[in-house]
């Protein structure tokens, strides 16, 4: 055989080779994939979302004249679910107006309500937190407040990038960063 048709030979040989390959049946088309949810694109990022603050200042009460807390938040999303825990850890440096220092903590967990929703193409998540009363505790002994009461909470964060931003009521200042 002369090497043209050697070469013309193989060359047909790759081509019938490419077009019908080798093998069986292909492989069954995948089924369409369903859309996320906003639930779904939120909880694909993380289940537990965090946002810590500090604060201090002084007050004009009768029993508290200066305080220094640190606040931490903890937020746990449920799969499939409209009920979601809020972990509170608050530790506070409160100073009483003749100058004793109370070192307290404050922890607890309040059950809140949750629901998804799209807004403007971003996934939401509306957290209702109703008010709570959890248990001070706190090193020395006097202080006159064996509670912190925690007033009602409602506001709907939306997700960008990997944090909850709260985008209402618009003068909420929050962050709930990924804590899983």
């Amino acid at each position: 055989m002369p090497p043209f048709s050697l070469r013309f030979a193989c060359t047909l040989l790759f081509l019938a080779s490419f077009l019908f390959g080798c093998g069986g049946k292909g492989e069954p088309p995948l089924p369409p994939s369903k859309p996320f949810g906003p639930d779904e694109r939120i909880l694909v990022v993380a289940y537990s979302w965090r946002e810590s603050t500090q604060s201090e200042g002084y007050l004009h009460e009768p029993d508290v004249a200066y305080m220094r807390v640190k606040d931490t938040f903890t937020l746990h999303l449920e799969e499939k679910s409209l009920t979601a825990l809020v972990d509170v850890n608050r530790v506070e440096l409160l100073r009483n107006p003749e100058g004793r220092e109370f070192h307290c903590k404050v922890t607890g967990a309040i059950k809140a309500s949750v629901t998804y929703a799209w807004l403007n193409g971003e996934p939401t998540v509306a957290v209702n937190v109703p008010p709570a009363s959890l248990p001070r505790r706190c090193k020395e002994s006097g202080f006159s407040r064996l509670s912190k009461q925690f007033p009602a909470l409602s506001a709907t964060y939306a997700l960008r990038g990997d944090q909850l931003i709260a985008i209402e009521p618009i003068t909420l200042r929050s962050a709930l960063l990924p804590a899983n």
